[in-house]
């Protein structure tokens, strides 16, 4: 009904007196119902619950204070040593714990090398 009303109006609204704020009507209207349809996609199914009566003081933030509240110095504290300790349990881990690869073994000097080498290009 709404984009039938939209087009009647293009058609003969254009030359009668006032036809600017009849489409200005229109067009918010349209805006408000787009602004509904896009409202529906998310949110809850959920009746709005309402506030008790005498509720309408807010509390104020002053005496809420955070839960978990570090101080500059003590963050950064513990921000470096997180870090310190992460590194120096890298390094632990590589120097004392991680096994090392054992030598090459030495080469035999009387072994024949190979005719063609095993990655080359086969040219034929």
């Amino acid at each position: 009904q709404a984009s039938a009303a939209w087009l009647e109006l293009l058609r003969f609204g254009a030359s009668r007196a006032g036809s600017r704020s009849a489409m200005a009507s229109m067009l918010r209207a349209r805006v408000s119902a787009a602004r509904a349809m896009l409202a529906r996609g998310y949110g809850t199914s959920l009746s709005v619950p309402t506030a008790p009566a005498g509720s309408e003081q807010v509390f104020h933030a002053q005496v809420m204070l955070p839960k978990y509240s570090l101080s500059n110095q003590k963050w950064f504290g513990l921000f470096f040593a997180c870090n310190l300790g992460a590194y120096a349990g890298h390094y632990f881990y590589l120097h004392f714990l991680m096994p090392a690869n054992p030598p090459n073994p030495p080469r035999d000097a009387n072994q024949a090398r190979p005719e063609k080498h095993m990655h080359a290009v086969d040219d034929e």
